[in-house]
């Protein structure tokens, strides 16, 4: 990750927009000060001062609530489930937003899980374990194979035994997510 500050998409849009405000009021301050020959440069900041910051502070509140409710919080809950994703949670996805980018985003995310393959192959778990097993004792034997064969047996089976595990595991949180 980088050193630069996070910040929400919310409060850089409502940000620049006071920044437009501001600005905006600004010229139209010079305009006045330009086509009304009596007025002060004090006077015109003055009176454009309140302007911009009641006008500020209800946009960029607006601005901030509006894109946090219909942007932020959809695309931090499409974050999380991701996050559940990489967890083994393959249920479909449910996004509570109108806003089309955001809907494609979601539609792509269950495109992915359509295209995983959420099944535990054919051949069980318990099979495995028990070819593991006899993987293992042929390794073991004293006259069957060199060192490296051996060596290789035990790793085969090791990680049969690694995957075998994770299958276990993915099918258990599948069945806890079915549950709740």
């Amino acid at each position: 990750m980088s050193d630069k500050r996070e910040v929400s998409l919310a409060s850089v849009v409502a940000g620049y927009s006071a920044l437009v405000i501001a600005l905006g009021m600004a010229v139209y301050g010079v305009y006045q000060y330009v086509a009304m020959p009596g007025k002060t440069v004090l006077g015109l900041m003055l009176e454009h001062s309140l302007h911009v910051i009641v006008l500020g502070l209800l946009i960029y509140g607006t601005l901030y609530a509006v894109l946090y409710g219909k942007v932020v919080k959809p695309i931090h809950d499409l974050y999380l489930k991701l996050y559940a994703i990489t967890r083994g949670n393959l249920s479909s996805i449910e996004v509570d937003s109108r806003i089309v980018e955001i809907a494609q985003i979601a539609e792509g995310v269950q495109l992915l899980l359509d295209g995983m393959d959420r099944s535990v192959p054919e051949v069980s778990l318990t099979e495995l374990s028990r070819r593991t097993q006899k993987i293992r004792s042929i390794a073991k034997e004293a006259d069957a194979l060199n060192t490296s064969d051996k060596d290789f047996l035990m790793n085969v089976a090791n990680e049969i035994d690694e995957v075998v595990k994770q299958l276990c595991l993915t099918k258990r949180a599948e069945q806890e997510v079915g549950v709740e």
